[in-house]
């Protein structure tokens, strides 16, 4: 089993996974802004609308390496971290973070935990 996959069957967290959808309805969120830090500090991340939660919270979403350094490039034009050619990490996002936003009462956010992508040749998840 990958890290990946331990961290989405840990024990309790499929309750936490029922009870940020039943936060969603109640609240009436319709957007989730899935949110981690860069290596500068920089909160990045991506949006989806609320009705995917499930989805999310079992599979993740994708991203490409250099979003972990900002997508910058150094003196030589290369991104710093990856190239556009590797693949793609994974965010999981952590339910017991899940918050509405204050400034806009339809949207939440919720901190992720990065993997390495899934078809990774070395190292998955």
């Amino acid at each position: 089993m990958t890290p990946l996959e331990a961290y989405v069957k840990a024990d309790g967290r499929a309750e936490l996974v029922k009870q940020v959808r039943a936060k969603i309805k109640e609240l009436g969120i319709t957007y989730i802004y899935y949110q981690f830090i860069s290596v500068t500090g920089r909160i990045v991340g991506k949006g989806v609308p609320a009705e995917h939660w499930e989805t999310v919270a079992e599979r993740g979403f994708q991203l490409v390496y250099g979003s972990t350094a900002n997508l910058f490039v150094d003196r030589h034009k290369q991104y710093i971290g990856y190239g556009p050619e590797a693949s793609e990490l994974v965010g999981i996002p952590d339910p017991e973070t899940f918050c509405q936003l204050p400034w806009d009462k339809r949207v939440a956010r919720v901190f992720c935990t990065c993997f390495r992508n899934r078809e990774e040749d070395e190292d998955p998840g």
